[in-house]
């Protein structure tokens, strides 16, 4: 895939370095790109059915069991994205966590906590994480900004005329702000 000639070289990497008097320790998080490891690891959770009167099956989205298994879901997955996305740094290695057993997942952050890392550095590690793989909205909208005002900028800023014309050809003022502005 090409935008504007330019070919896209890969997924989003951002790097976060957690100073240390003894050396500073980079971080390197890479956009996970694909689920499909986890998704055979741990499929989402199906409501359960229910049989209706008359013989018609529905889901019932708003059994307990099934909110809490969706939750435990979605919390699984995050583990699963903060370890694929740190598997870029270079030479990390974990000793509780096996990426075959989503049950080991949780335990990157108590392994950083017990490596001497504080609960904001590993709060900082997460959220390099998450800006790498997108979903930082208040980055996204800077981009979408800086974007916007660049393409006013070649465009001449619109069709709009920078400065207000102090009167018409006629020769009269084109409108009171004109006037106003003069006087």
């Amino acid at each position: 895939m090409k935008i504007n000639g330019k070919k896209i070289s890969g997924p989003n990497i951002e790097v976060i370095v957690i100073p240390r008097a003894d050396g500073d320790i980079p971080f390197r998080a890479q956009a996970v790109l694909d689920y499909a490891d986890f998704d055979k690891l741990y499929p989402m959770p199906q409501p359960p059915q229910v049989l209706m009167r008359g013989g018609a099956i529905r889901h019932d989205t708003e059994d307990k069991k099934y909110h809490k298994s969706l939750d435990e879901w979605a919390q699984a997955k995050t583990h699963y994205m903060v370890l694929r996305s740190l598997e870029a740094t270079d030479g990390l290695e974990w000793e509780t966590v096996k990426m075959s057993d989503p049950k080991t997942w949780p335990n990157y952050a108590k392994e950083m906590t017990e490596s001497g890392f504080t609960p904001t550095e590993v709060g900082r590690i997460i959220e390099c994480v998450t800006n790498a793989c997108g979903l930082n909205q208040k980055k996204i909208d800077e981009a979408t900004e800086r974007f916007l005002a660049g393409q006013g900028l070649a465009h001449g800023n619109g069709s709009s005329p920078s400065i207000v014309p102090k009167n018409t050809p006629s020769g009269e003022p084109a409108n009171a702000s004109a006037s106003s502005q003069s006087a």
